[in-house]
């Protein structure tokens, strides 16, 4: 399972790293941890690979609003986002959870717990979470996604299964099962939609 960890101090992101790397996600295995200080690569690595969760420094960058730029462009996407912030605040916690956030945590928590063993632990609850709603996964691009590209899907997919996620193909096969079962592995808590494409062929002669 793909973690990008998001902060811009490198103290604090090599503790975020170690910490979830150290630890097994819902299938058993390791997580696979990437961890980025500068919040334009984390958002060019975002348009081009998939994470299935990013832990976010919620105030970073120049304008100590990147870290909320990064939540509100997943808003809509597949990823489950967890911030982790040193400068807690209603007003914070507030904006980060209307953009989707599946929790809010202090890097000091008031109560002297361990903010990686917090961190860790709302992992583990917001996969068993996904994994028991899977509709959670689905991110709303995907119909939006198949009206403005089905022309396009015919012509390269006709006759096939395509698997979307967050508006883009991820995968297809003109098995249902092959398919499906290829997905579990590579998106153990996201769940990409699964769509019959029309063959163009069988539509002309129709």
């Amino acid at each position: 399972m793909k973690v990008l960890a998001l902060d811009d101090q490198p103290e604090v992101l090599k503790q975020i790293e170690k910490a979830v790397a150290a630890a097994n996600g819902p299938d058993g295995r390791p997580y696979e941890v990437t961890g980025l200080a500068d919040h334009c690569e984390a958002a060019k690595r975002l348009d081009t690979e998939h994470f299935d969760i990013v832990i976010v420094d919620m105030v970073m960058g120049p304008d100590e609003t990147e870290g909320l730029a990064i939540l509100e462009k997943l808003t809509h996407k597949s990823p489950i986002t967890i911030v982790l912030t040193a400068y807690p605040s209603i007003p914070n916690c507030v904006a980060s959870l209307r953009a989707g956030a599946w929790d809010y945590l202090e890097k000091m928590p008031a109560d002297g717990s361990d903010p990686y063993e917090n961190l860790l632990s709302s992992l583990r609850r917001a996969c068993e979470f996904r994994l028991a709603h899977p509709e959670a996964g689905r991110s709303d691009p995907e119909s939006a996604f198949l009206r403005e590209h089905l022309g396009d899907l015919m012509n390269e997919y006709g006759g096939q299964l395509v698997a979307i996620l967050d508006g883009k193909v991820v995968d297809h096969d003109d098995s249902y099962g092959a398919l499906v079962d290829r997905l579990k592995q590579q998106y153990p808590v996201a769940r990409p939609t699964v769509v019959s494409i029309p063959d163009p062929k069988v539509e002309a002669i129709g």
